[in-house]
């Protein structure tokens, strides 16, 4: 803000100021005394009455402040906006007690042309109405009226002499301009009231002397001062324990074992070896015989469905036989031919099938001899690995023995430090104290104040009770005798009293028992039908089914005489001969790892033992299985495929 030199320019910078500077997170009265403290204020009651009217009439404020930037403040910084807050709160709020004088100093002490259009805007009677429409959102007509449409009537004249001036002072002239003379208000001649006389004042009741502080509010708890002993115990045992680990040598090191425990090892692990059993052949369990076929109740819907099925079958039957006897021929000869490439393609299909399993296999044993040459690399990875961590170990308790030395430098910096550290502790126990003793005070007074206003509030609830009962012992007669027979009298068409339109509600459900009787018996004879209908069809495909399991069991005895030939193909007898010469070759690998396993220490040999023969084993089992089961789907579907 450029500031002109003035009586009033430092008292108005200091309230725009405290404006800018205010956070909504700090309450008012701590922020205020932080400012008076850093700041020099001529009139520190002026400023705290302008931040707090300010904060209190924010939205009121800020809807001017808004108008006028949509307006004729277009080309105004919105950094000022607080200098107008202040101006136009001068106007509504305190014109009648601060006059003209303050707020023309406050005016000259700011740049002349923004002050000039904030004027011009509030003394439009147009800008007026939109704020006066603006604040009726928020607030009443009454309080609108009081302090906006009062103060502008009544100063509407002076503020207009004002902008008068700045415009002159805007345009460059001088020349005076006659200034009205106010109005002289003349007393009214009345009598003198009578002096009223003085009420009593209530004995205000004492409040009880508060406790002293106690002593422990200035002394550390115990629980501080035993975890401290404890703490400086534990340091104490650290630096023995830190001593002790010096003066060892660095054999604990070695992760090598004695070979007195290699023996002891080797020795355990070849009995639990004896135990186990990863090649012993498993059987199978036996098939589950097959339980007996409960009959499964059926619907009418799949009874009606089945019934149309086997209704249709009979008509394609007869229509078949009226061909036969009109000199149709017989498709015996075109169904034997179908059947012979229906086997043949079936023949094809499980040629393609064994092949591709037999080329899993083969895969399958090319993955385990690569898995085989992975484990020997990685066994070579891992010696290297470990000759690695050796050297890095060694450099690693060169680095520790330094860090021990800075250690003990930064622990005797740590000691001197604290005892700094108690010196501030007991400066801030005082400031504690007087913080304490000042709180206490202005609780007392808050108390005070508390007390009166709770004793007007009860007042004035014991009067309000007082009036509600006075209400509510006037008695009321709110009894009223009801006659069933007679009308309301409503005037409306077909009127009737309550008697007669219980009576007539009767006779309606009387009849719908009637029709809900006659429903019923026709439900009845319509299941009864039914039932009959139904019975008949079930009889009928219970006929049929028993035709069709005696012609599938025929068929099931001619398709067991025909077994196809797809396994005696050369390519397959190939594929067999490879898998085996690969099993072979993986079984020899097996045996070399074996040998050269049992040379080396009894911890690699039970790692590498568990990873090179169990898991293929395990694996080789599942693989089996599953050929297995898959050999028996295959016999299942092969009659129906030939069908």
């Amino acid at each position: 803000m450029e500031r002109n030199a003035n009586a009033y320019s430092e008292l108005f910078y200091h309230c725009i100021q405290v404006l800018n500077e205010y956070d909504h997170s700090i309450s008012e009265e701590t922020f205020l005394e932080q400012y008076f403290q850093d700041n020099k204020v001529p009139n520190e009651a002026f400023v705290s009455t302008i931040l707090l009217d300010c904060i209190r009439h924010s939205t009121l404020l800020k809807t001017v402040t808004d108008i006028f930037y949509a307006t004729d403040g277009i080309n105004i910084r919105k950094s000022e906006q607080n200098i107008y807050k202040i101006i136009a709160y001068l106007i509504f709020y305190q014109l009648d007690t601060v006059g003209f004088k303050l707020l023309r100093g406050f005016i000259d002490s700011v740049q002349l042309n923004r002050v000039h259009q904030f004027l011009k805007f509030l003394v439009d009677e147009e800008h007026l109405e939109a704020i006066q429409k603006e604040c009726m959102k928020l607030y009443e007509q009454e309080y609108i009226d009081e302090k906006i449409g009062r103060v502008i009537k009544t100063y509407l004249p002076d503020l207009r002499a004002i902008l008068l001036d700045l415009s002159d002072a805007v345009e460059g002239r001088t020349a005076p301009r006659p200034v009205p003379e106010p109005t002289k208000s003349k007393p009214f001649n009345l009598t003198a009231p009578k002096a009223r006389m003085v009420p009593i004042p209530k004995i205000i009741p004492k409040i009880d002397k508060a406790r002293t502080v106690p002593k422990t509010t200035y002394e550390p708890p115990r629980d501080h001062v035993e975890l401290e002993k404890i703490r400086e115990d534990n340091h104490r045992r650290a630096l023995n324990k830190l001593d002790q680990t010096r003066a060892l040598h660095h054999h604990f090191l070695q992760t090598d074992k004695s070979p007195k425990t290699q023996s002891k090892i080797s020795k355990i692990m070849q009995e639990r070896e004896k135990n186990y059993r990863f090649d012993h052949f498993r059987a199978n369990p036996p098939p589950k015989p097959e339980a007996n076929k409960i009959p499964v109740k059926l619907n009418i819907a799949t009874i009606l469905k089945e019934s149309q099925l086997y209704k249709k079958q009979e008509d394609d039957v007869r229509r078949r036989l009226m061909d036969f006897e009109a000199g149709g021929k017989d498709a015996q000869e075109f169904t034997q031919w179908q059947q012979s490439m229906q086997k043949q393609d079936y023949d094809d299909q499980m040629t393609t099938i064994e092949r591709k399993r037999l080329e899993g296999k083969m895969s399958y044993e090319e993955a385990i001899l690569a898995r085989q040459r992975l484990t020997e690399e990685n066994r070579r990875l891992a010696e290297e690995l470990k000759r690695q961590t050796r050297e890095a170990i060694e450099e690693h308790v060169k680095e520790k023995v330094k860090d021990e030395q800075r250690m003990k430098q930064l622990i005797d910096e740590v000691v001197s430090g604290r005892e700094n550290a108690k010196l501030s502790q007991q400066k801030l126990q005082q400031y504690k104290a007087d913080f304490v003793k000042q709180y206490k005070e202005e609780h007392k007074q808050m108390m005070k104040q508390a007390l009166e206003d709770a004793e007007a509030e009860i007042r004035q609830r014991a009067e309000l009770i007082q009036q509600i009962r006075v209400l509510e012992s006037v008695p009321i007669d709110r009894y009223k005798q009801v006659d069933l027979t007679s009308v309301a009298g409503h005037g409306v068409h077909d009127e009737m009293s309550i008697a007669e339109l219980r009576e007539r509600l009767e006779i309606v459900k009387l009849e719908r028992e009637k029709e809900r009787e006659s429903r019923r018996d026709l439900i009845v004879k319509e299941k009864q039908t039914k039932e009959q209908m139904i019975t008949h069809t079930v009889q009928n495909i219970v006929k049929y089914r028993n035709e069709l399991t005696t012609q599938t069991a025929i068929k099931k005895q001619r398709q067991s005489s025909a077994p196809s030939n797809f396994t005696k193909k050369p390519e397959i007898e190939q594929l067999k001969q490879t898998i085996e010469s690969k099993k072979a070759q993986r079984v020899s690998r097996q045996q070399q790892m074996r040998e050269t396993l049992s040379t080396l220490s009894v911890a690699s040999v039970s790692s590498s033992s568990r990873n090179t023969t169990f898991k293929p084993t395990t694996e080789w089992n599942r693989f089996d299985q599953l050929e297995k089961s898959y050999d028996k789907a295959q016999k299942r579907i092969a009659p129906s495929l030939i069908a």
